[in-house]
């Protein structure tokens, strides 16, 4: 049953890599084939968005599919990195378009879009079924509590440095933000997905972590995934507007967001590292893990126990 699953889980990365190349091929960035209801600005941001797909989440799809077919225990894990990119960027191709205002045709690759959306959630819960808990490193509560203060970080900078002046002045009763004005839909989901889930995602695995929560360690990964990709996709958004010209590219933000970006995914790096330590072994079946005790700076000793 592990290796069919294993199988199923690699298959679908690599499906999910294929779907990822190909929206860059047929976007803005090389075909126009795909032409979104977008402003300059968006179109901008939408080759950005493409060029991290094309040379950062689909190679990683593909690499996490092989170490899964290998059983290397960083495969399921990596596999968190493309799955949380694109659940959170294919809403943003079918909703934030200004269909009415704009000319455009994404609309007729609508299907498209959502078999790519269907394909990261799929990818998602067979990584969550497929990692082996007991082999996440590093396996203490004193680096489980580090990891929930780094996820803490990620949410005040979402929450607080990212989307606190926007809600203000959303609030104002007239917002006068650039992105806002180029397009409000657009805007408002990115604010949705940022503090509706992302923000959510890091607390609750955050506070998991705290508690001593099994699930944690895992949801701390998947987090963890998301800001591997997805603020170098914002740093290269405003990259890309500030040398296209773009009239709503502000220098500061754009340095902000490269070192920001630079942080994130440095970060990731050095969490997931660890991963490719060793092979991950598989325990005999006769054979489970039970918890121990703990030691003195609340790290905790397994034992194994037989199953008669």
């Amino acid at each position: 049953m592990l290796k069919t699953a294993s199988r199923w889980l690699a298959y679908t990365l690599f499906v999910l890599a294929a779907g990822l190349v190909t929206n860059t091929l047929l976007g803005p960035l090389f075909t126009d084939t795909i032409r979104y209801h977008y402003g300059e600005t968006l179109t901008n941001q939408g080759i950005a968005v493409d060029l991290v797909a094309l040379f950062g989440a689909a190679p990683i799809a593909i690499l996490a599919g092989i170490l899964e077919l290998r059983r290397h225990r960083a495969g399921p894990v990596l596999a968190f990195i493309p799955a949380t990119f694109t659940a959170y960027m294919a809403p943003q191709y079918v909703i934030g378009p200004d269909y009415l205002g704009l000319p455009g045709n994404n609309e007729q690759f609508f299907p498209f879009h959502v078999g790519l959306f269907v394909l990261a959630v799929a990818v998602f819960f067979l990584t969550w079924e497929q990692v082996d808990r007991q082999w996440l490193p590093p396996a203490s509560r004193r680096a489980d509590r580090g990891r929930a203060w780094v996820l803490f970080g990620v949410a005040a900078f979402i929450a607080l440095g990212r989307w606190l002046p926007g809600i203000a002045d959303l609030m104002s009763g007239n917002p006068a933000m650039p992105d806002y004005s180029d397009n409000p839909t657009s805007y408002l989901l990115v604010g949705f997905l940022d503090l509706g889930l992302v923000t959510l995602g890091a607390v609750t695995a955050g506070i998991g972590l705290r508690v001593g929560a099994r699930w944690a360690r895992e949801a701390a990964y998947a987090v963890i995934g998301w800001f591997a990709l997805v603020p170098a996709s914002v740093a290269a958004m405003n990259i890309t507007m500030l040398v296209n010209d773009d009239p709503n590219a502000i220098v500061t933000a754009t340095v902000l967001f490269v070192v920001a970006g630079v942080i994130f995914t440095t970060g990731a790096a050095l969490l997931y590292g660890p991963l490719f330590g060793k092979q991950r072994p598989s325990p005999p079946s006769s054979e489970r893990y039970v918890s121990g005790s703990q030691t003195s700076d609340g790290d905790e000793v397994r034992s194994k126990e037989v199953v008669r």
